[in-house]
């Protein structure tokens, strides 16, 4: 029987695993590239979620909505669900996702019970759709590189005050 692997472990190995990731490997010709993120106002508080799919055949599918409320995570894991759910409605069968939360990405890529206890109801609602989709790739990316999605997710949080 194989042990599971330990918290320090799991992140060594996440580490290497993003390392990886980050050589630069040009999308499939039938891969959808997606970025997400989540604004939790105050932290916790109001959540906004944001996300922009991009299809190989030009197509751009934008999520600004409300969500409920709750922290920074459940935002940024929302924001994730919300995008997941669009990629398996629209039928996307091959998807890179990118996000700057390194909490969500992180949990999400470790090993199944290495994750965050508190989380687990967003993590299993992510992992269903991803078994929706097949074959997906979820990677990390600086907050400087996800400018879309963050724009998206405040753009929601302003339409839910009245600001624009």
């Amino acid at each position: 029987m194989t042990q599971p692997l330990s918290r320090k472990a799991a992140m060594q190995a996440l580490a290497v695993a993003a390392r990886l990731a980050r050589r630069a490997v040009p999308p499939a010709p039938d891969q959808w590239q997606a970025w997400f993120d989540g604004s939790a106002t105050p932290n916790p508080g109001r959540i906004g979620i944001g996300a922009l799919l991009l299809g190989p055949g030009g197509e751009r599918i934008e999520i600004s909505r409300r969500a409920a409320d709750g922290s920074s995570a459940d935002a940024e894991y929302l924001a994730l669900i919300g995008l997941l759910e669009e990629a398996a409605a629209r039928g996307v069968a091959r998807l890179v996702a990118y996000g700057d939360s390194q909490v969500v990405v992180h949990d999400m890529l470790l090993p199944a019970g290495a994750g965050a206890a508190s989380l687990a109801h967003h993590r299993a609602a992510a992992t269903a759709l991803l078994a929706r989709i097949g074959d997906v790739a979820l990677r990390w990316v600086p907050r400087h590189r996800n400018g879309a999605a963050d724009c998206l997710s405040q753009r929601a949080l302003a339409a839910g005050t009245g600001e624009a």
